[in-house]
């Protein structure tokens, strides 16, 4: 009787075995959050707001997987927010310089998205010399992901527009035309 059972044991666990569900693919980690120590070794960020985190991108990484974005359709992009949390979005390219200026400048990539299952939610997104800048529209924030300091492609700041200084969000206006 215990060698039944164990038989039975044996080819239940070797079936199982056989028939589960194959691990898929490990979708490529692109942000990471930065330790405590990392930020604080980065200094005083280039914008000063009230309210952010900090996050380590591997760029290289995401402009491999923006490539083969068309105008019609694309990847799927994970950005980060400031809460921590990650946001799945389908980007696409889009097309903000004259054809003639954007084949003299090829190194300036733009890009626009919705966010995966919420598609009222935006993103617009640039990749340039100067790193990775983007404005995310979501549930009715505005969030923005920046670089963390100047020729600094590695961190980056994620943080709600409404956590700027007061003041720093004025809308631009034209000076008063003189009346000569």
């Amino acid at each position: 009787m215990m060698a039944t059972l164990s038989c039975i044991l044996t080819a239940g666990f070797v079936w199982i075995q056989a028939h589960a569900a194959a691990p898929g693919p490990v979708a490529p980690v692109y942000w990471q959050p930065a330790t405590p120590t990392q930020t604080k070794q980065l200094g005083r960020p280039r914008i000063q707001v009230r309210q952010y985190r900090v996050w380590r991108l591997n760029l290289s990484a995401v402009r491999k997987l923006l490539a083969a974005a068309t105008a019609e359709a694309g990847p799927e992009l994970e950005l980060p927010l400031p809460d921590g949390s990650l946001v799945r979005f389908r980007m696409r390219t889009t097309s903000v310089m004259a054809p003639a200026l954007a084949a003299k400048y090829p190194e300036l990539q733009t890009y626009g998205g919705q966010e995966v299952g919420q598609p009222t939610n935006d993103v617009r997104l640039e990749i340039t010399p100067t790193g990775l800048h983007a404005m995310l529209v979501r549930q009715g924030h505005t969030y923005l992901i920046e670089p963390y300091r100047q020729h600094d492609t590695t961190y980056y700041l994620c943080f709600d527009k409404a956590k700027l200084p007061a003041g720093s969000k004025q809308r631009f206006e034209a000076p008063p035309v003189s009346a000569d």
